[in-house]
């Protein structure tokens, strides 16, 4: 329904605007810059700096309104250039310069900072307050990533309202009144919180600054590209920028398809990592018996070709095994799955081994991240997004405080749970009733109802999550789905793992059959001969030092890694890998759309992208993948006639979203806007702030002359696409005396090889917990901080903490190692406590 318009005056010439908006927002929709320092388009307009007063015409002649605070009107006749605008846009920027310290050749928002901007656009040029301007201990760290400079602040309110209305961590407040209000802390919390980047952002004075990026550059340094955070894959918009070939901060871009400007410190910091080349995987290497040596390029790759055909040759091409972490670009995933599929032939392929749910369900009727939120109900179906989607945890939470009725079926309680209509749990012991109970809460209004679909509980396997998800989608045949999976979608796009779709691969080569579990099993059992690990640490999928030793002598490890890792130790053959913002590209996000990845620093040493790995090692193998640039493989994913056909880079022109697939869905064009200058800094003045993406980086138009959307046909497997059908309940086995049933849910911060070369990220790394209520924990005789034992498959040390949470399952927070060791194979992983002195 397209927007009411009503007419208003603007210094004299007549505009349409939208009814019912902001004057602010009006006034931008028309060209009339008002400046402004506490308005944020995403937040509630709280009018305290001022600074955007423009006359509005009333019935007793004009006065001064703050623009950000009165919403529109018909006739309404504005002026944002008089002379008592001007006074008083003076006046505010005299009174915030009385006591601001002019530290602009210090201050990390030295030209780009809006105060800055607007004193010399609004200001008066002088000053009449001689006295002595305040001061105070400067920085104060309010959290291991984020410093507070107190004299600097304005009082403008953004921060806290971040930290209340987005975040629902309201940890910064104000304190003090008078001339000593000021942004301060809990005494005994600090403002920990997954989001602490954003308040640095968003702050119109260098009050609160990044420690990463603190003293790192000035902004006319700076090289930027808009680019794809892939963290997780929620596909959240970014500047991306650098400086003398190191990538010095990562930006959100207000998308309003994806991320609305917003980041979590995950994503926002991990330049960090990546600049770390202490972590950094940056020459081949081979093993020899015990001493470990650098070699070139080609040696190590005839090394890893000949033990290939060699294990080819002697045991068939079924014992070559290939292992992906969730995280390469999709023309990397292309290219590997390409390589397994048709060069080596082998269906011991998993690009996502933590995909544990059927690629059918997730496309059989995708919705948007936008159609999931303006629906009537939202199901979120085993899925944690502040731990799995952080940005999706914002977007829900605002969406919930506008009306959107959430039912989460989950095994244990989440952060939203407190905001949801309802809740239920999945019991494992009456797994039938859980989907009763779940339809049951939905309604009989089955209309405008998503489903959010995830694996978060880990103890579920895939065929009972896939079967939980399809009755849940049974009960609600006419319901959307929107992927809840926090990595995995270029995997699944290409049928890189055994839970793709059928019909969506871009190959016609063999098949994937076996899931990694089963690989690895194969391999510690000497049944596969080669063993390529790519982006990923075997120890995040289970196996402890032991194993890998194991693995060593009975399989050739061969390991592709940006970052250091326990596989790349005690690998046979190492090889280097480019990551993120060193190589171009794109992804693919939860909601199945096309976005583009920005290449902004040279790959450090010899360090390579994955696809151009994958096409030497095809030569070195006697075959070729049938690509030699990135505008190759697009063409190829585009004429495969799979889920990616239509696959084009034109459509990226300035202003646009990345493309919806399959290409049957349509959405309306949205161009993108820079909805708060002040929160997107560039190089330039404030009416001009944000990064110009106008040129782009992901394909050089010499690659691709003429290459659009069109190529290929509309896969025709997609459209018949369907539920499975469901069977019925599902039955395990009953626990005997002394046996619990394990829960086992992954943190943000769990320890992966990239967060722990991350100097800032990975002191936020916690031990796993085991998360008992107060009645459970009596009956075990536990108290809070003692250690017990689970003894499962394996026994794991664990430290006990209590919680509110009435379920009678155990449930063990953080995944590491030891907590993955316990899962062993059955469907839900049912283990016995000891109390354990240690």
């Amino acid at each position: 329904m397209p927007d009411e318009l009503v007419a208003v005056t603007v210094d004299g010439h007549s505009f349409h605007v939208r009814k019912g908006v902001k004057v602010i927002d009006a006034l931008d929709d028309v060209g009339v810059h008002v400046p402004r320092f506490c308005y944020h388009p995403r937040m509630s307009a709280v009018g305290m700096c001022r600074m955007c007063l423009v006359e509005v015409q009333g019935p007793r002649g004009p006065s001064l309104q703050p623009s950000c605070f009165i919403d529109i009107a018909d006739g309404m006749e504005i002026r944002t250039e008089s002379e008592s605008v001007k006074k008083a846009q003076h006046g505010v920027l005299e009174f915030l310069l009385a006591n601001h310290p002019l530290d602009c050749p210090v201050c990390d928002k030295g030209g780009e900072c809006p105060l800055q901007d607007q004193a010399f656009a609004h200001g008066s040029g002088e000053t009449r307050f001689v006295e002595e301007k305040r001061h105070y201990a400067k920085p104060i760290p309010i959290s291991r990533l984020i410093k507070l400079d107190r004299e600097r602040c304005i009082q403008c309110d953004r921060c806290t309202r971040f930290a209340d209305e987005i975040a629902g961590e309201p940890l910064i407040d104000f304190a003090g009144r008078g001339g000593t209000l000021r942004i301060s802390t809990f005494s005994d919390v600090d403002f920990d919180s997954y989001f602490s980047g954003n308040v640095a952002q968003i702050c119109p004075v260098g009050a609160l600054t990044a420690t990463p990026y603190r003293f790192k550059a000035r902004p006319w340094d700076l090289l930027q590209s808009s680019s794809t955070c892939l963290q997780c894959d929620m596909g959240c918009q970014v500047s991306l920028q650098s400086s003398q070939n190191e990538l010095t901060r990562m930006l959100g871009i207000d998308s309003d398809a994806i991320n609305h400007g917003w980041l979590c410190d995950r994503g926002r910091f991990s330049t960090s990592e990546i600049n770390n080349l202490e972590g950094r995987v940056s020459r081949p290497r081979v093993r020899d018996q015990d001493t470990v040596v650098d070699v070139s390029w080609a040696r190590a790759l005839r090394l890893a070709a000949a033990a290939i055909k060699q294990a080819i040759d002697e045991r068939g091409a079924s014992t070559v095994a290939l292992l992906s972490g969730a995280s390469m670009t999709l023309e990397d995933t292309y290219a590997w799955a390409k390589l397994g599929s048709d060069v080596v032939r082998t269906n011991a392929v998993d690009g996502a081994a933590d995909v544990r749910i059927d690629g059918t369900l997730l496309l059989a009727n995708p919705a948007t991240i936008n159609e999931a939120l303006r629906a009537k109900t939202l199901v979120l179906f085993n899925v944690d997004p502040k731990n799995e989607l952080p940005v999706m945890h914002l977007r829900l939470r605002a969406a919930m405080r506008n009306g959107l009725r959430v039912v989460e079926v989950n095994t244990t309680p989440t952060d939203l749970t407190p905001m949801v209509d309802r809740w239920v749990a999945i019991q494992p012991e009456d797994l039938a009733n859980t989907i009763d109970a779940a339809v049951a809460a939905v309604g009989d209004d089955l209309d405008g109802v998503v489903v959010m679909a995830g694996c978060r509980e880990r103890a579920i396997s895939t065929s009972l999550n896939t079967a939980l998800v399809a009755a849940m989608l049974h009960r609600l045949p006419d319901a959307k789905v929107l992927s809840g999976v926090a990595r995995g979608t270029n995997a699944l796009a290409v049928g890189f793992t055994p839970n793709a779709p059928q019909g969506i691969r871009a190959t016609d080569g063999v098949a994937p059959s076996l899931c990694a579990d089963a690989i690895l099993a194969g391999a510690l059992r000497g049944e596969i001969a080669v063993l390529m690990i790519l982006d990923t640490d075997l120890m995040r999928l289970g196996l402890s030092e032991e194993d890998l030793v194991t693995l060593g002598q009975r399989t050739t490890v061969i390991a592709l890694s940006s970052f250091e890792s326990a596989t790349t130790q005690h690998a046979s053959v190492v090889l280097p890998l480019s990551a993120y913002g060193e190589q171009q590209g794109s992804t693919l996000n939860i909601e199945w759309r096309h976005l583009r990845l920005g290449r902004q620093v040279e790959p450090v040493a010899q360090a390579r992208p994955a696809w151009v790995v994958a096409t030497e090692l095809a030569s070195a193998l006697g075959d070729e993948l049938g690509f030699l640039t990135l505008a190759d493989i697009t063409r190829g994913l585009s004429q495969s006639g799979g889920l990616l056909a239509g696959l084009g880079y034109q459509y990226f022109a300035e202003g646009l979203d990345g493309p919806l697939f399959p290409r049957t869905r349509t959405e309306p064009v949205a161009t993108r806007r820079i909805l708060d200058p002040m929160a997107t800094p560039g190089i330039a003045s404030i009416d001009r702030q944000g990064a110009n993406f106008g040129s782009g980086n992901v394909i050089e138009p010499s690659e691709a002359p003429g290459f659009g959307l069109g190529g290929g046909e509309t896969p025709k497997a997609l459209a018949s696409a369907s539920v499975p059908k469901w069977e019925g309940p599902v039955a395990l086995d009953p626990l005997s005396d002394g046996e619990y049933w394990l829960r086992l849910v992954p943190r943000l911060y769990d320890p992966t090889p990239e967060l722990m070369a991350n100097p800032f990220l990975k002191a936020a790394v916690r031990e796993p917990v085991l998360a008992l209520a107060p009645a459970q924990a009596e009956s075990l005789g536990l108290a809070e901080g003692d250690r017990c034992r689970l003894v499962g498959a394996e026994t794991v040390d664990m430290l006990v903490q209590l919680v509110k949470e009435d379920a009678m399952a155990l449930t063990v927070r953080g995944v590491t190692p030891g907590t993955l060791r316990l899962l062993g194979d059955q469907s839900w992983v049912k283990v016995r406590v000891e109390k354990s002195n240690g």
